[in-house]
């Protein structure tokens, strides 16, 4: 009852639906940063409501609001109020606090983009000289991808333009130069994160110059003229050919996204486990930072939450062999001391690092190395079985060359991904022995590439080979009891007109 049908529409079906203006486009962004905004204000108000000794008032808390509304999006923050007097760098972005900005800009983006989708459909389809001329533009021509992205674009920089204002004053203030640089990296990034489906979809539903069988690895050689020949071309080997058509069936970028998300989600339960070996002195780290206030406990606790992920993904730089580095003390991996001889700071992450002599260092190695080793594997299975589509049949199967060149890519992009968020998960908290947090980002990008390579690559041929010798769908109809079955039952059903003699054996 509440579906607008075709009929009842004021739209025709041969008339162009106008789009929204560039100034809901606009708006829309606005909108985006204001939510975000606005989550955080609810949260500081609400902890500034509840503290019974606040030590500052409404406008010091929404300044606390906007701070850490900026810090979500990777830019720095700068501490004035220090014992030294010398202003202190704040880099360090809990990644928990990004995933809010990071869906409320891509929603924004995903329905600009949408939006243009619909309207730009029914240009092609309506007369010249119809309605659908008559609306939207008055030139009758419709805007480009471009377009509605800038408006969003320009509509989320400009509120967090305004909250840099806001923020540049206080004792913890925004830093201008790193939101002049991180804020517009990251709103391109997210645009370019919402276009990526659009443009794959816009890649499928071009006219494909290969026949029908081009899903087979061996397409490309069914012509020798013509626009197959310039692909042939393009794919000189039979193998990279092969790669291409096992690329297009995959899609490694998904295939890389997964093996990451078992390496953070290992180094989340790596980490977990972690703070239970520690629990005693994870909980007595809470009453020392925030006293006898349970307010300033809850408080730490959400920060805890917060940097868990930043944890995770320092435990899977851990496994990964490169570590991560606390201040000036030595880089904590599987083949250094650990923690010991680093004086840090009581926190209840921190209670939670490996000691490095014995005991929970040599299980926190034992287990942080299957953290990577199940990403490779991962890799490998998902490779392995695009490259024999159906168990049992070399028909449609690709040659080894093929699969270890499609695990080659996918390691790629997975250390590309890798090196991203370790470079996102650290940064300072200070200057000194707090001046560098956090894993390096091409070194662990490095060791995601190698781990998912070396133990990508043998899982995939051995999960090629084993579904090349398992029975396919039809390999029972051919056994030799289900033969004698069948006989028996035409001999009986024949009445005694079949001769008495056993099947052939082969």
């Amino acid at each position: 009852m509440t579906h607008r049908s075709p009929t009842l529409s004021s739209y025709g079906p041969d008339v162009s639906r106008p789009l929204p203006s560039r100034a809901a486009w606009f708006l829309e962004g606005v909108l985006a940063a204001g939510l975000g905004l606005g989550a955080f204000t609810v949260l500081v108000l609400l902890l500034w409501i509840i503290s019974p000794y606040p030590d500052s008032g409404a406008g010091g808390a929404l300044h606390i609001a906007a701070d850490l509304w900026l810090l979500g999006h990777g830019s720095g923050l700068v501490r004035t109020e220090t014992l030294s007097g010398v202003p202190a760098p704040v880099a360090l972005t809990p990644l928990l606090l990004v995933i809010a900005p990071l869906w409320l800009l891509y929603r924004a983006f995903v329905q600009a983009l949408s939006a243009d989708g619909e309207g730009g459909g029914g240009a092609h389809e309506g007369d010249e000289s119809g309605p659908g001329k008559a609306t939207g533009e008055e030139t009758g021509e419709q805007p480009g991808v471009l377009t509605p992205l800038g408006c969003v674009a320009g509509g989320y920089l400009l509120t967090a333009a305004v909250t840099v204002l806001f923020a540049s004053a206080g004792p913890v203030r925004a830093d201008v130069l790193s939101a002049l640089v991180r804020m517009p990296l990251f709103v391109l990034c997210v645009a370019v994160a919402a276009m990526w489906p659009a443009w794959g979809r816009t890649q499928q539903e071009a006219p494909n110059e290969l026949d029908p069988s081009a899903c087979s690895p061996n397409a490309a050689d069914t012509a020798q003229t013509g626009d197959h020949a310039g692909r042939r071309m393009r794919f000189p080997a039979p193998g990279l050919r092969e790669a291409g058509v096992l690329i297009r069936r995959l899609c490694p970028l998904r295939t890389a996204l997964t093996a990451v998300a078992v390496l953070c989600g290992g180094g989340l339960l790596v980490t977990l486990g972690a703070l239970l070996w520690h629990l005693d002195g994870v909980q007595a780290a809470f009453p020392r930072l925030a006293g006898g206030s349970w307010t300033g406990q809850f408080a730490v606790l959400l920060l805890v939450v917060a940097l868990l992920p930043n944890a995770a993904v320092w435990a899977a730089a851990y496994g990964l062999g490169p570590g991560f580095a606390l201040g000036a003390g030595p880089v904590i991996g599987p083949m250094t001391e650990g923690a010991g001889s680093t004086r840090l700071p009581p926190f209840p992450l921190l209670e939670a690092l490996p000691s490095g002599a014995g005991g929970f260092g040599l299980l926190a190695c034992a287990v942080a190395g299957m953290v990577p080793l199940a990403a490779g594997v991962t890799v490998g299975r998902y490779v392995g079985r695009a490259a024999v589509p159906l168990p049992g049949r070399a028909e449609g199967a690709f040659g080894r060359q093929a699969t270890v060149c499609v695990v080659a890519l996918v390691a790629f992009e997975c250390g590309a991904v890798v090196s991203v968020l370790a470079a996102f998960s650290g940064g300072a908290l200070g200057t000194g022995a707090m001046a560098s947090l956090g894993p390096s980002w091409w070194l662990t990008g490095v060791a995601a590439f190698a781990w998912a390579l070396l133990a990508g690559t043998p899982v995939a041929l051995a999960v090629r080979s084993w579904r090349l010798r398992e029975r396919g769908p039809d390999d029972d109809w051919h056994e030799t009891a289900a033969r004698q079955a069948r006989w028996t039952a035409l001999k009986t059903a024949s009445g005694g007109l079949m001769p008495d003699f056993e099947p052939r054996r082969d």
